[in-house]
């Protein structure tokens, strides 16, 4: 017999799998496996077997899959992987949407009369800046929305509205402290708490990321959140204050992660790509088996301390089409970067890949160790990391921090 939460879940894709079906979109793209073969497949738990829809189907089918009806707002997609594409909003989806939000600010501590500078763009139709400022007023606090690059108006913000909580991008984050060099405010002065988004925080043995730390200390923060999702389904995954993972929003979302070669579903641990369907029909966006591109890890499937039995997904690893092959191997430059730091006595890291005339991808781990004495130290304790984590290693070769620049720059 089903757990009941499978039975029940399995009911809600039923749902979308016949709304879907009335979209002249998906009846071409299951063509052969009509609406009863769809539910056959989740039935017999092959919903894997199932089509996945990509970004590249929303660009060349947007008429067929896109419903306006009802759309009270347009969000576009980052165009990281090519053309960006236009997402009608519903209604009923800006609130689900922001709900998604309001939980993790929740788990914050964000409630009435909290003041929260909001330093996510709210133009040019980005998806989360808006969100979050919606979500804030919503919980009760205070938004104070501003440009992350007017430094000086941010400054006088804080000095004499001394907001609690921050919500941006970790990297404008740092960038805003370093612009603002001496005139930087004393850490008792600066908000505490911070919120996340579009970059990973946490590595995937949910350690502090160095942009992490980087961005505590300069800072001064007692906690960092996360989450994760993307313009065509908002918010997907957010961090508790356990910071064991990003629980995924499993009463809105049925998440997959699916090996790139085999299509089948990734077993705990290992890197999947991130597939999404929606368990909610009146969107402008039905997702069936979306396939985001975004790669991750399944962290956890047992209760999280916070009493939440939802999965738990770890940092994204990186893009789909940003995989490598070492000795045939299948890998992403963000797990080997999530390495690195793994080995005690790395200061910076970075990955670079070429073709060689043969076609094969030569990939280099460059590395500026905390002690140039003990460089030779550093490059074992980082091969043999990659040894323990992949059973290979690609080259890993110790640079100066100079030298790592200019490389970076010229990549």
């Amino acid at each position: 017999m089903k757990d009941p939460q499978i039975q029940e879940a399995h009911r809600s894709v039923a749902t979308t799998l016949a709304r879907a079906w009335e979209l002249p979109f998906y009846r071409t793209h299951w063509a052969g496996s009509g609406l009863d073969d769809a539910l056959a497949l989740l039935e017999a738990d092959r919903f894997a077997d199932l089509a996945v829809v990509r970004k590249d189907h929303l660009r060349r089918h947007w008429d067929e899959i896109m419903q306006m009806d009802g759309a009270v707002d347009i969000c576009c997609s980052s165009g990281t992987t090519g053309r960006p594409v236009d997402i009608p909003v519903t209604g009923n989806d800006e609130r689900r949407r922001v709900e998604r939000v309001r939980r993790v600010l929740a788990d914050m501590g964000v409630g009435k009369n909290s003041r929260v500078l909001q330093l996510f763009s709210l133009n040019d139709m980005f998806t989360f800046g808006p969100l979050a400022w919606m979500a804030v007023k919503a919980q009760g606090g205070c938004a104070l929305r501003m440009s992350v690059d007017r430094v000086g108006r941010i400054l006088s913000a804080i000095e004499h509205l001394q907001p609690e909580f921050v919500v941006g991008n970790p990297f404008s984050l740092i960038r805003l402290a370093e612009a603002a060099g001496e005139n930087w405010p004393a850490i008792e002065r600066l908000p505490h708490v911070a919120l996340m988004g579009v970059e990973a925080t946490f590595t995937s043995d949910l350690t502090p990321a160095p942009v992490a730390l980087e961005l505590t200390r300069l800072w001064g923060l007692d906690a960092l959140f996360n989450q994760y999702g993307c313009s065509e389904l908002g918010p997907v995954a957010f961090e508790c204050r356990q910071h064991r993972g990003m629980h995924v929003h499993d009463d809105h979302f049925l998440v997959e992660l699916v090996d790139p070669e085999s299509g089948l579903p990734a077993g705990l641990g290992e890197p999947g790509e991130v597939v999404v369907t929606g368990l909610e029909t009146d969107v402008g966006f039905l997702p069936v088996r979306y396939a985001t591109g975004d790669v991750a890890a399944w962290i956890d499937r047992s209760q999280c301390a916070c009493a939440r039995t939802s999965p738990r997904l770890g940092p994204i690893l990186g893009r789909l089409n940003h995989q490598l092959k070492v000795q045939g191997q299948t890998v992403f430059p963000d797990f080997l970067v999530d390495a690195a730091y793994r080995s005690h006595g790395v200061a910076r890291c970075a990955v670079m890949a070429e073709k060689s005339p043969m076609g094969e991808d030569v990939v280099t781990v460059f590395v500026v160790p905390l002690d140039p004495d003990r460089a030779d130290e550093a490059t074992a304790g980082v091969t043999a990391t990659l040894r323990q984590l992949l059973a290979v290693s690609p080259v890993v070769k110790v640079v100066a921090n100079q030298e790592l620049d200019e490389l970076v720059r010229g990549a």
